[in-house]
């Protein structure tokens, strides 16, 4: 949905600082998560459907499969394995687990990594390139929301035929 409406409004300092805060950890513009708060609260009294702010352009699909992820440090290129969870033509949400033995963080995660994994019924590889949109560290896993950058590649054509 477009955010085509403008609404100023007070609120007291605790609240503002926890939706600041909220902002920061969640890598997200002040005013989208205050568009999700009272959205989700507009839901909750039955006021709006929830299709009815729905901002992704393509629809996600469940999609269970292994990854590997390249991306680049100032140590040089890094590897790590990754689980994705769902999957669209506008991109993925991976969840990295952390493992003791190696060191994983949401850090080099910031810039654009390539991504590599196969679709169900095709063993060829899927190659795409992520830039990420959104990240969470937690204690066991790195999840992150990255959206597809280039054109149309193969591996997106193979992603279309897949999703359609």
């Amino acid at each position: 949905m477009k955010n085509d409406s403008l609404i100023c409004f007070r609120v007291s300092r605790h609240v503002q600082e926890a939706m600041v805060n909220v902002s920061s950890e969640e890598r997200e513009a002040l005013s989208s998560i205050v568009n999700v708060v009272l959205s989700n609260y507009l839901q909750m009294r039955e006021m709006i459907k929830k299709t009815d702010f729905e901002r992704r352009s393509h629809t996600r699909k469940a999609f269970l499969t292994p990854a590997l992820i390249k991306h680049f440090d100032p140590r040089g290129t890094k590897l790590n394995t990754a689980v994705i969870t769902d999957i669209s033509l506008g991109g993925v949400q991976v969840t990295i687990l952390k493992d003791a033995r190696y060191e994983v963080s949401s850090a080099p995660l910031t810039l654009r990594f390539e991504i590599v994994f196969s679709l169900p019924h095709d063993n060829s590889p899927v190659y795409m390139t992520c830039e990420p949109r959104r990240i969470i560290d937690s204690p066991n896993s790195v999840r992150v929301g990255a959206a597809f950058t280039g054109g149309e590649s193969e591996s997106h054509k193979k992603l279309q035929a897949y999703l359609m």
